[in-house]
């Protein structure tokens, strides 16, 4: 724990970012933490690993479309997983903070395509906005493939757990994910809250509609999204301080 903790503070902005995120409603500690081992203590390796990874993604990808407000891309990617790893919660999965990482990087595979190939986006966007139709559809129509596909053949290269990978794969039908429904279900509503709030966008104008069998699947009681909706909110800028912030 102390060796992680001494490779963390030699960059003191991160060190800097970590603690602010530590004392942030989204931890809810009671006490504040002043050093970077009470975090590891009481955040836990694994977590923290989680948020510097996702740290790092974000960094690399900044500036990285010209289709879509990167701020708003990824204030919608941290709702989607704030809002996941609630649901987490109320449902008392285990291991719930593992959604937030799923949650985040639910639309990765939609920043790929808009780096790699803005021809092929713009044909899509055209697709989209001619048609009116989801812009996850429009993928599939100008490609045969979409962003799911993507993200799950990058996740895979970066050799993320199967549950999340899968997860993040199917949050748009998660009623195919044969093998993680209850993953793919968390983050498929996630996304469909976070779309209706309208916080951020990674390009999707729309509000997909809600799959009622993931809704099924995951067994929750309507009284849930009210506290999870006050969760998105309550946290969100901590989020961004963590993440966005330099």
């Amino acid at each position: 724990m102390s060796n992680i903790a001494e490779i963390i503070e030699k960059d003191p902005d991160l060190t800097a970012r970590l603690l602010r995120f530590a004392n942030s409603a989204y931890c809810g500690f009671s006490t504040r933490l002043s050093t970077v081992t009470e975090a590891l203590g009481l955040i836990g390796v694994q977590q923290v690993q989680d948020l510097l990874t996702a740290s790092s993604i974000i960094e690399h990808f900044q500036g990285a479309a010209e289709f879509v407000s990167m701020e708003s891309f990824w204030e919608h990617s941290l709702a989607c997983g704030i809002g996941a790893r609630m649901l987490g919660l109320e449902r008392r999965l285990p291991k719930a903070d593992k959604f937030f990482v799923a949650g985040l990087l639910h639309d990765i595979g939609r920043l790929v395509l808009f780096q790699h190939s803005p021809q092929w986006t713009q044909r899509i966007f055209d697709v989209y906005k001619s048609e009116h139709i989801l812009l996850h559809e429009a993928e599939l129509k100008v490609l045969g493939y979409d962003h799911q596909a993507i993200a799950e053949a990058l996740l895979r290269l970066w050799k993320y757990p199967p549950v999340l990978v899968l997860a993040v794969a199917y949050h748009h039908q998660p009623s195919l994910c044969t093998v993680s429904p209850m993953e793919a279900a968390v983050v498929h509503i996630s996304d469909h809250l976070v779309n209706a709030m309208g916080m951020g966008s990674s390009g999707e104008r729309y509000i997909p509609p809600l799959n009622a069998s993931a809704w099924t699947t995951l067994g929750l009681k309507p009284s849930v999204i009210e506290p999870v909706i006050k969760g998105i909110d309550d946290q969100i800028e901590a989020a961004r301080e963590m993440f966005l912030k330099r």
